[in-house]
Formats: C-alpha cells, structure tokens, sequence
C-alpha cells in the first residue's frame, strides 16, 4: 500500500511540476543630488518651437563645496540606448556621426562659468531652430564637467551632472506606438501562471513613428468573474516618460502582494492613449493563473486520498473475488 501511495503522489506531484512549467542615465539626476561639485536644474526641459525661431534654457548651476570651482558646459546629442528603461544613450564621441536631427548643432557655445564657493547661477542656454531645420525631434543634454579635465566631452556621466532636453519642430510628424508585450511577470520573467509572491504587470511599448510620445492610460486586472480586483494609471509620473522613435520601453508596475482570496484565472486589461487630441488607442488584455500554494498542496492531498480509495476498493474486491471461488 506504501508503494501506491508513493507513487499517486510522485504522479500528481510531477503533474503539477508540468503545470507549473507549461503555464527592464536616469533621464536626469535630481536637483537635490551634487555630482562632482555641481548641483543642477531643472532637470528635464521640453520645448516646442516653430522652424527660424529660438528659445532660451536657462540652467542654474550650483557649487555646494566651499571651494572656487571652474565648469565647462558641455553639449551631446542623445538617443534611446536597448535597455527599455528610458535611459538616453549619450553620444560622447565628437568623431561619431551625428543624428539627423541634432540638437548639439542648434545650440550657441557656452563660456566656461567661474563659480564661488556656494555660489549659484542662472546659464542661458540659446537653442536655434534655422528656416531649413528638419522637422521632428531633436534630443540633447547639457551637461557641466570641471574645467581641470581640460573640457573633455567624452567625460563620463558619473563624473558630470546636466539637463537633457526634448525639442520637436512641428511639420508633417507621425505619431505613431505599438505594444510588444503585456503580462504578469516575477523576478522579471513573463508568467501565465503563479504559485505565489508578488507579482508586476509589465507594459512594453514601440514607438514607430519619428516623434516622441507620452503614453498614458488605465490597466485594470480582473478575476475569473469579471470583478476588478486592482487598477493603477500607467505611466503615473509628473513629468510623463516619454518613449523616443525607433525605440522599446517597458513600463513595469509592481502589484501588492496578492491576498488570500487571490485564486484562479486573472485577465490583465489596458487601454494606452499617447497622441495629444488625435484619439488613438491601444486595447489589449492578456491572462495568468494564480495559483497559491496551499491549493497545490491541498491537490497533492486529494489526489493522493483518491489513489489510496481507489486502491482499497480494488483490493477489497481482490478479496471478495478469491473467497467466492
């Protein structure tokens, strides 16, 4: 009998095993961080502006040592790097070819600035758009480095601090964001389904067109009988992330970790708005199971009860057989 009993459930149990296994530069440091000597804001700008005309970022830099401190303003274009976490890749090398649309090359040279011991000042950063510009955007940083490094662009990142900054020229532009991928996942690997813990609905977003966007939107996750049992907004920050053309990024949310009425089969619902006033969306849902453990072993029990009825009977009718004969 101890047999049977083994083997109903090393049975169930590898069933369950085979259930388990069928069914990702921060855009800026803040104002309050100081890298290498320098404090700067703000820390994100994003501008519009109209072909043969100009804006003007001002920057305020700060020296929170108490020593007199030199910076050199450096300019560097930037795009979306294969991390899909929205962190821009800046292009350090004067030698690598520029982007079409550069904004290294719509902004004035900045003199060295001379700064005091918990000195601040306001640096005017000129950015001109000429009458033949490209329409789209252009995507750049401004960063401040210490002059004693002889005004090396290629600098790293950790060794400066800086603003970056977004700028669209209007014209014939395409809006235009496909989603790649919605599910649950943990430990950032995509589940259909769980056996516990917390869980994050992950969001990866294509922009295809030749303009950034912001997405935005409500995901919803419903259980088995149509209730919702959680809701967030998407991309929930002030100011939105944007998501550069030709780009992935991915927008992952943590979920509280389920309750104990968490059981069965989870619909994840979103509806994604990204253009301003033009209406488009996106609708997509996806399904998990979630599973928790107490369940799975509550299984293992039955099965392993039936197995040990099922072999009692046919021994009990073992038996009787032998005594009618």
């Amino acid at each position: 009998m101890r047999g049977v009993w083994r083997r109903s459930i090393a049975a169930v149990s590898a069933l369950v095993a085979i259930v388990s296994l069928s069914v990702s530069m921060a855009t800026a440091q803040n104002t309050n961080s100081a890298g290498n000597g320098f404090r700067v804001s703000p820390v994100r700008s994003e501008y519009t502006i109209d072909k043969g005309r100009s804006e003007t970022l001002v920057v305020t830099v700060e020296n929170p040592t108490d020593a007199a401190i030199k910076s050199r303003v450096v300019i560097n274009d930037f795009v979306a790097s294969d991390q899909e976490n929205g962190e821009p890749r800046l292009i350090l090398d004067d030698n690598a070819p520029a982007p079409k649309n550069s904004f290294k090359k719509l902004v004035a040279p900045i003199a060295d600035i001379q700064l005091g011991p918990r000195q601040k000042k306001d640096v005017p950063v000129s950015i001109n758009v000429g009458g033949n510009a490209n329409a789209g955007g252009y995507y750049g940083a401004v960063r401040f480095i210490p002059a004693d490094t002889g005004g090396n662009g290629n600098v790293g990142l950790t060794a400066s601090v800086g603003t970056i900054v977004l700028v669209t020229v209007p014209g014939d532009l395409t809006e235009k964001l496909d989603l790649v991928e919605l599910g649950a996942t943990q430990n950032g690997e995509l589940k259909g389904f769980m056996t516990g813990g917390d869980l994050s609905i992950v969001a990866r977003l294509k922009n295809t067109g030749d303009i950034h966007v912001k997405p935005f939107g409500k995901v919803q996750i419903k259980n088995m009988f149509g209730k919702v049992v959680k809701e967030y907004e998407l991309n929930a920050v002030e100011p939105r992330a944007n998501i550069l053309p030709e780009s992935v990024r991915k927008f992952e949310d943590a979920v509280a970790k389920p309750g104990r009425g968490w059981f069965g089969r989870y619909t994840v619902q979103a509806n994604i708005g990204y253009s301003q006033g033009s209406g488009d969306l996106i609708t997509a849902s996806s399904s998990f199971w979630y599973l928790p453990v107490w369940f799975l072993v509550l299984l293992v029990v039955l099965a392993a009860i039936v197995a040990g009825v099922f072999w009692l009977v046919r021994r009990y009718r073992g038996g009787a057989s032998s005594k009618r004969r």
